[in-house]
């Protein structure tokens, strides 16, 4: 293997080290998109109050132009209180940078909402941050972006199979 610079190889330890820091930043994109995954999963599972477990203790939420609320107490009300029961979401192209114990992202959000006892389509963008607290990833802050919302053509509200809690 010849080197341009002339510059010796790197040394077994110091390969070591990269071939570490290079892992651990994947893993944690990894974890990353799987708490990114989960939230979703629980709105499509009728879970939605229970989204708050996934902030950091003073995360911080602000959806579709709505008032922003910080704090895991704030944002467990402010999920109690939003229709995410009737909601399907199903996200795209969700893309991860990661420094440390910080990293931020966005994904694509296609939703399915029924408010009022009307279906609509969703087009919007979720922007993220992302904390690493004694070795898990939540969420300090998440902003969801509406691009719009029409009322579809179509009706689905009685067909969302909604669990009875």
């Amino acid at each position: 293997m010849t080197h341009p610079t002339n510059a010796a190889p790197p040394e077994p330890a110091d390969r070591y080290e990269v071939l570490l820091a290079r892992l651990e930043k994947l893993e944690s994109i990894q974890a990353i998109q799987a708490l990114r995954a989960r939230y979703h999963e629980l709105v499509n599972e009728d879970q939605g109050p229970r989204l708050h477990e996934l902030f950091a203790p003073d995360a911080t939420v602000a959806y579709g132009g709505r008032p922003a609320v910080q704090g895991r107490d704030n944002i467990r009300a402010f999920f109690a209180s939003f229709p995410v029961q009737t909601a399907r979401q199903f996200i795209h192209n969700h893309m991860v940078e990661v420094d440390g114990d910080r990293g931020t992202g966005y994904s694509y959000l296609d939703g399915r909402p029924v408010r009022d006892g009307k279906s609509f389509y969703v087009v919007g963008r979720f922007d993220d941050e992302y904390v690493r607290l004694q070795g898990q990833w939540f969420f300090q802050s998440v902003t969801l972006h509406v691009h719009y919302m029409i009322e579809a053509a179509e009706h689905w509200e009685s067909l969302i199979p909604l669990k009875k809690s």
